[in-house]
């Protein structure tokens, strides 16, 4: 809410290191850039004001959720750390927030297909 009483929202899902917060982390933010930005320092995230004006749709049916919803074990910050992406990149992939080109998507399937390769070498 701003001072003029406008509410401005947006999903948790489109921020991935809001959404995987603490309710205390979440709250631990400040107001700066003439009161147009709000930073969690904490958490590395800002979120100007223009960022809530139109706000984005999250979509759980999509490709990347698709294959990655398969490995609900895999974890998400591991497993971009492994692809050498920016796991909250690969986490608004996977919510839909973003769409990721087709060799990105490709890189993920890919990623997949060699940590069970990495696997099956383990017998």
């Amino acid at each position: 809410m701003t001072a003029d009483g406008e509410i401005f929202s947006q999903k948790l899902e489109v921020y991935p290191s809001l959404l995987e917060a603490t309710p205390e982390q979440r709250n631990n933010f400040e107001i700066w850039d003439n009161n147009q930005s709000i930073r969690w320092e904490e958490l590395d995230e800002d979120i100007h004001i223009t960022d809530l004006l139109e706000p984005d749709t999250v979509d759980y049916d999509n490709d990347v959720n698709k294959l990655l919803s398969r490995f609900p074990y895999l974890d998400l910050k591991a497993f971009a750390e492994y692809l050498g992406m920016n796991w909250t990149k690969l986490a608004r992939y996977k919510y839909g927030v973003w769409r990721p080109s087709q060799s990105e998507f490709d890189e993920i399937k890919n990623g997949i297909h060699q940590i069970g390769q990495d696997m099956l070498a383990v017998m």
